[in-house]
């Protein structure tokens, strides 16, 4: 599964900052611990959990991702199927 194409041609992606709020939780971490193991600026990870973020580069997504151990489609808001 990916995110759909009309995002990633934008390098950008719209994600579901409740799953992250929700994937940090997991872990028991503050927003200011997962910006410090992430290296994204705690005012941007709680933009994108409060849902203010509407622009958030890939790159971004892919780091929260790894930190947090998920895959990015776990965060994106639109996922579909590609039919060859």
């Amino acid at each position: 599964m990916e995110c759909t194409e009309q995002i990633i041609e934008r390098h950008y992606h719209k994600i579901d900052g409740k799953k992250v709020q929700v994937a940090r939780a997991e872990k028991g971490w503050t927003i200011t611990r997962l910006a410090t193991e992430s290296g994204i600026t705690r005012k941007t990870i709680g933009e994108i959990e409060k849902g203010y973020k509407k622009k958030i580069r890939k790159s971004t997504i892919e780091q929260i991702a790894i930190t947090l151990g998920k895959q990015v489609e776990y965060f994106c808001t639109h996922i579909e199927k590609k039919i060859d």
